[in-house]
């Protein structure tokens, strides 16, 4: 069943199979725009992704930010070697633990990468769930670079310390509902870093990006967004991935990364969700159940933020699996 809210498309199935034939639909009616498939974690978007590359002998981007990391394979449900090796992937495995990325950067290295593909009658397919990743992508946001400042970063670090993080992410919610709701209440990085480009040029983060926009996307998207219905039937396939992560020894590839990267407290790609969990685990300070439990609410959480950021969207083509 399909039909249409606010100009967007809303098509609903309780079968996989007919959602993904209806991507299919969409995308051959369109052959020379790009894909772009995105949605809640959990959703099934790399098996759609990948089953739509060998439909149309296409190659898959990734937008997912945590899978830009080497080594972090289960906590992030990355591609297997098998599929790696069937469907050529990109930006997958690009970054150490330590590096920092940012949606700039994401933007300048898959733009080229699409333009590459492309311009060689290469079939791309973006796949992931940063929602800002995907968001910058489709609106073709415009970087000016408004460098760190280290000084008045941490200033407004002592004043989150003080404040509490939870209070400074509301008070974020107050100024910039819409960029709220893609941090974390907990992420005081990310919390740290809107106050300092909003000291920096006024405006909160969704009024640049709105001034950004006005160059406008630089490809030609079809933007897929897949989702379930209800919520609670993505959590109880949240829980249970979780459960297959751990079971799959995510502690032990946390400890691995642990003992490569001594540091690893200031490296970012610990404080993905299931990584920071683990690593609480093995320093002690939680129990293996209550980590396994710590990560499915963490990961619960992760998903209706993005939720919630894409339900905003008119422009998304929705695919919404309602599972019987």
């Amino acid at each position: 069943m399909s039909h249409t809210k606010d100009d967007s498309f809303i098509f609903h199935s309780s079968s996989f199979l007919e959602i993904e034939e209806k991507l299919f639909e969409f995308v051959n009616r369109r052959p020379t725009a790009i894909p772009v498939i995105t949605g809640p974690t959990a959703t099934g978007k790399s098996t759609l992704a990948f089953r739509l590359a060998h439909e149309i002998k296409g190659e898959i981007v990734n937008c997912d930010a945590m899978q830009i990391y080497r080594g972090f394979d289960i906590g992030t449900a990355k591609p297997s070697l098998q599929q790696r090796q069937e469907i050529p992937h990109h930006l997958f495995d690009c970054r150490d633990a330590c590096e920092s990325y940012s949606v700039a950067m994401y933007v300048e290295e898959a733009t080229s990468l699409l333009g590459d593909l492309s311009s060689q009658n290469r079939k791309p397919i973006v796949c992931g769930g940063s929602v800002q990743y995907v968001s910058a992508l489709l609106d073709g946001l415009e970087f000016h670079g408004h460098q760190p400042d280290r000084a008045l970063r941490e200033s407004i670090r002592r004043e989150i310390d003080v404040r509490g993080i939870y209070e400074s992410w509301k008070l974020i919610d107050t100024l910039d509902p819409e960029a709220a709701s893609a941090i974390a209440p907990v992420d005081k990085r990310r919390i740290a870093r809107f106050f300092e480009l909003y000291r920096q040029t006024g405006l909160t983060k969704s009024e640049l990006n709105r001034r950004s926009r006005e160059r406008g996307p630089q490809f030609d998207f079809i933007p897929i967004h897949l989702d379930w219905h209800p919520r609670t039937a993505l959590y109880e396939r949240i829980n249970a991935r979780v459960a297959v992560m751990y079971d799959a020894g995510l502690l032990n590839e946390t400890r691995n990364l642990m003992e490569e990267y001594p540091h690893y407290r200031e490296c970012p790609a610990f404080r993905g969700i299931g990584y920071r969990e683990a690593v609480m685990h093995l320093e002690g300070s939680l129990t293996e159940n209550e980590a396994r439990e710590l990560t499915a609410q963490s990961t619960r959480r992760y998903a209706k933020r993005q939720q919630t950021w894409l339900r905003r969207r008119k422009d998304l083509l929705s695919l919404l699996y309602e599972p019987s």
